[in-house]
């Protein structure tokens, strides 16, 4: 994904963050008109405030990740067709490729993710092969519900 910079009304150059665990990103235009090193956080497009590097937000005021937001404020939901699970979150991210997804509430706890087809339970967010294991796909894990995400993975395309 590129983005342009915006911060002094002359540059309008694209840029692509490099690294995509970190939304502080250095603009080099930036940085030799202004003779000091000129950094903006990815996310609300604003001069980097607070310390980096960092995934989810950087000082400014309103910067947030509506994604993790979500994952924080979502609704719980049961899985009818799963023994013992109530109080899930309703929305959880791909553990391999940090895409949101939701359950139907039908069938089996696990999950295909639509983006990297990698399949989860979404109970206990450990791989497929990892969670069948110990359990059923049609009764809780033993280790139970997980916690609500507190980080989106970033994916690594191969």
């Amino acid at each position: 994904m590129f983005v342009l910079c915006f911060s002094v009304p002359t540059v309008q150059d694209e840029f692509e963050r490099k690294d995509l665990s970190n939304l502080c990103v250095q603009c080099s235009i930036c940085t030799a008109d202004l003779k000091k090193t000129y950094q903006f956080c990815w996310q609300c497009m604003r001069k980097w405030k607070g310390p980096g590097p960092r995934s989810d937000r950087c000082g400014n005021d309103g910067c947030m990740n509506g994604d993790l937001q979500l994952l924080q404020t979502c609704k719980t939901l049961s899985l009818p067709a799963v023994e013992g699970v109530a109080d899930c979150p309703s929305v959880r991210v791909c553990p391999t490729c940090g895409m949101k997804v939701e359950h139907s509430q039908q069938y089996c706890k696990n999950i295909d993710c639509p983006r990297c087809h990698v399949a989860f339970c979404f109970v206990c967010l450990k791989l497929k092969s990892e969670c069948c294991k110990t359990s059923s796909p049609y009764k809780i894990c033993p280790s139970g519900v997980a916690p609500r995400q507190t980080a989106i993975p970033v994916w690594q395309k191969k």
